[in-house]
């Protein structure tokens, strides 16, 4: 068995499809991390987020003109996973979605929603 916790953050950003800047639109991005060895780690995670509240994110050099929900997921996992395993805790997987109805998951292992998932 394998214990973590589910934790969902929220960040307001903008991107547009292909760098398009016709296309910019804005979105609450919903992301739910599975972490183990949670405890204290909220603060640096919403500090991690704030960094990109508010921007268009093709701009940063970090995606390259391309900031896909994939590219976001992808790189919000690698540079989380850093900076949690330097606070002793672990990323287990990450989903990030900027709609209700499509979610994108980052992990380096599958993990199965457990017995207690729909009483926590």
């Amino acid at each position: 068995m394998i214990d973590y916790y589910k934790c969902q953050y929220h960040f307001n950003a903008s991107h547009s499809f292909d760098g398009n800047k016709e296309q910019v639109h804005s979105h609450t991005f919903t992301m739910i991390l599975y972490i183990r060895n949670h405890s204290g780690r909220d603060r640096m995670i919403e500090i991690f987020l704030g960094r990109y509240e508010g921007m268009y994110l093709n701009e940063l050099p970090c995606f390259a003109g391309n900031a896909s929900i994939e590219a976001i997921g992808d790189y919000f996992y690698e540079q989380l996973k850093i900076k949690l395993s330097e606070l002793n805790a672990e990323l287990m997987q990450l989903d990030i979605g900027d709609t209700p109805l499509g979610v994108y998951q980052v992990c380096d292992r599958i993990l199965l929603p457990t017995v207690n998932e729909k009483r926590s």
